[in-house]
């Protein structure tokens, strides 16, 4: 039934600020950007195609809506997240330490508005 992930709409204090901050961040890339009934809205696609991060300025009303702790995003290893993390503080933008859990390792860093982005390497499987 399910064939993968779509997107994530996010609710942002200024769209034009989150979108350059998730170009330039993960890599995404403008797929639309406008106005809507409720306000400014953008819509980044990653560059395999295979999810899209929606921006908006306006909350839509709904009382049983909860909120995100944190997204995590997949990079291939654990050299390529040291890789990630060099190149993102290269380009200035704020980022923690990588930390490591039981099946991963992880990395940390606030989107404009504070909601944690985090890249993910998961360790390999046992053989």
């Amino acid at each position: 039934m399910i064939t993968g992930f779509s997107h994530v709409q996010l609710v942002v204090s200024d769209v034009g600020k989150s979108a350059d901050w998730y170009q330039r961040a993960l890599g995404m890339e403008e797929l639309t950007r406008g106005t809507f009934a409720g306000g400014d809205y953008a819509a980044l696609r990653s560059r395999s195609g295979r999810f899209v991060i929606g921006l908006q300025s306006d909350r839509p009303a709904s009382p049983a809506a909860g909120s995100i702790e944190h997204l995590s995003f997949a990079v291939a290893d654990h050299d390529a997240l040291i890789q990630a993390r060099e190149q993102l503080l290269a380009d200035g933008i704020e980022v923690g330490e990588v930390f490591e859990e039981a099946a991963s390792w992880n990395m940390r860093m606030p989107d404009p508005d504070g909601l944690l982005i985090e890249l993910t390497a998961a360790k390999p499987r046992p053989a």
